[in-house]
């Protein structure tokens, strides 16, 4: 089965809408993401889309972030969710979930921990609190 790609506003509108007051013309969503939960439809999840679900859900609609990274984790983990590196992304919101800490410094542990990577060139300290190495860069 050929995929496609999904847009932010397409997963947005169902992890914050209610099938009772969701416009009409927005009301398959509803129907759409059980089948993507299936496998039945096959969708392709940039790392840059769901992070701007990320970013909207938690700026926007002022969702907690644990609980933000909680429900794109459980689309993420759908049979027909489709992604690059979905161990990784699965352990930047599992980081995200347990840990207040900003989204792409979570990206980047997880990052650094799959690939075994101790050492980081940044000025942000909070990362050595979560076992990176900082580098002074001269």
């Amino acid at each position: 089965m050929k995929s496609k790609i999904i847009d932010t506003n397409v997963i947005v509108r169902y992890l914050v809408e209610s099938p009772a007051t969701i416009a009409a013309r927005f009301k398959g969503v509803f129907t759409f993401f059980p089948r993507i939960e299936k496998g039945e439809v096959v969708v392709e999840l940039t790392e840059l889309v769901l992070f701007e679900t990320f970013f909207v859900l938690t700026r926007i609609y002022k969702v907690f972030q644990n609980e933000a990274a909680e429900k794109l984790s459980g689309i993420v983990s759908f049979k027909g969710v489709q992604m690059s590196d979905k161990t990784l992304i699965v352990s930047c919101l599992k980081i995200l979930q347990d840990k207040k800490i900003d989204l792409v410094d979570a990206y980047l542990l997880a990052f650094a921990k799959k690939k075994g990577i101790h050492d980081l060139y940044s000025f942000d300290s909070d990362l050595s609190r979560y076992g990176l190495k900082l580098i002074e860069i001269k």
